[in-house]
């Protein structure tokens, strides 16, 4: 990982030590956000905990999050003004440092503007629940999931097994719709795949969704040296052919090697075993129930988080964000610091799979507007499109959509990608 960025004022984040854990992401922001034991935003340093006791659906996010800048969380997860004009109740002091990050959010810059015709867009329905559509289509493909895991235990078929790992992949991806949002039961759906939702509301949403593709993301940073996607004029031939190669591996391995980082941090570093972290053990559980011999259900079961792991990986790897033409660390940055404005370059949405609700939600779909705006239901995203197009005219931006097919070669190109390039929407 480079030590420095081409983000203008972006600090050097200390998280080179192995094993690069969601927990030491955070210790790393601790030592460097100047927050003083408190939640800084912009700055100005706050003291939350009476805010938790309060809002028990946000207790988890209060509890990650102390000790750190959450700035960009903020502006993030809050549509409307309503929070902002509740932080005098819990301001402390000054903060004695500059922020380690540079990104703005100006009253008339890209993303505050989105997020004002975003509200307006949205008033009509209750944004902050997830639509019954969604609940219906991801209690749906959880139930499936169980349902073909156990008949494929009992009959000892593959075939079976090939489709109950096809809805474990949906219900995984569609389940991280819910940790973006309050605590809820269905985000644990997450967790049947062995990743961890805890682990993910660090590494996905405090990391990478709020500094996508820069040295501050997790997801960036978690798999070099073996597959680097961040342009390096000292990248060698061979390190570009071994981490093409290694790419289709790290899909089949992200299942198995996201469950021993879990539960490494589970017994390590937060020394608390929660029931989310039973949760992946109760499909070879039920399995087990049904199978004739538990060894073919615990057979069945690895089998099938292989095959759902590589499809997961081919999803998630291939969704937005790698493709020479998209922003990437290393890259001349615009002049514009605002933060919406690094989201929309580092991601590119997809023809046909934005058109569809069960599309978007089973394969990281209208993936711009989602980080813009996270905690909001996959299925009320599309009533912001509007929003979204007009403020990228406004604002000189691209809202150009590309194929899946197309990002999915351009993985393979940025991974080999030396030259440094600029003007990406």
């Amino acid at each position: 990982m480079s030590k420095t960025s081409t983000v203008p004022r972006l600090a050097y984040l200390p998280v080179r030590k192995n094993p690069k854990t969601a927990i030491k992401f955070l210790e790393a922001r601790k030592r460097i956000d100047g927050a003083e034991g408190l939640w800084r935003i912009g700055n100005k340093l706050y003291d939350l905990e009476t805010f938790a006791k309060s809002h028990p659906g946000g207790a988890e996010w209060i509890r990650l999050t102390k000790g750190t800048d959450i700035t960009e969380l903020f502006e993030s997860h809050h549509i409307t003004d309503k929070a902002e004009r509740m932080l005098p109740k819990f301001y402390v002091r000054e903060a004695a440092t500059p922020r380690s990050v540079p990104l703005t959010f100006s009253s008339d810059g890209f993303y505050r503007t989105f997020k004002r015709r975003a509200a307006e867009a949205l008033k009509s329905v209750n944004f902050h629940r997830p639509s019954m559509t969604t609940n219906v289509i991801t209690d749906s493909l959880a139930a499936t999931t169980f349902a073909l895991s156990l008949a494929g235990a009992f009959a000892n078929s593959y075939a079976i097994i090939i489709f109950a790992s096809i809805f474990l992949t949906w219900t995984t991806v569609a389940a991280h719709n819910y940790f973006h949002m309050r605590d809820n039961f269905r985000m644990y759906y997450f967790d049947l795949s062995m990743l961890s939702s805890k682990h993910w509301r660090i590494s996905h949403v405090m990391s990478h969704h709020m500094y996508s593709n820069t040295t501050w993301d997790y997801e960036i940073y978690v798999v070099e040296p073996f597959l680097q996607w961040l342009p390096r004029r000292d990248k060698s031939y061979l390190a570009t052919i071994i981490s093409k190669i290694i790419s289709p591996i790290a899909w089949m391995l992200v299942y198995i090697m996201e469950g021993l980082k879990r539960y490494y941090s589970v017994f390590q570093e937060y020394e608390v075993f929660e029931f989310r972290d039973f949760v992946p053990f109760l499909l070879p559980l039920t399995m087990s129930l049904l199978a004739l011999k538990i060894f073919v259900a615990l057979k069945m079961w690895l089998i099938m988080l292989l095959i759902s792991s590589t499809m997961f990986g081919i999803i998630s790897f291939n969704a937005a964000h790698h493709h020479p033409d998209i922003f990437h660390d290393g890259d001349i940055y615009r002049n514009d610091l605002d933060w919406g404005l690094l989201e929309v370059d580092a991601v590119r949405d997809r023809e046909v799979i934005d058109d569809s609700i069960f599309l978007a939600l089973t394969h990281f779909g209208s993936h711009t507007l989602h980080h813009l705006l996270p905690t909001v239901d996959h299925y009320y995203l599309s009533l912001c499109v509007p929003a979204f197009l007009q403020t990228c005219k406004e604002f000189g931006v691209s809202s150009d959509k590309w194929t899946q097919w197309e990002l999915l070669k351009g993985q393979f190109r940025q991974l080999s990608r030396t030259e440094v390039k600029k003007n990406f929407r």
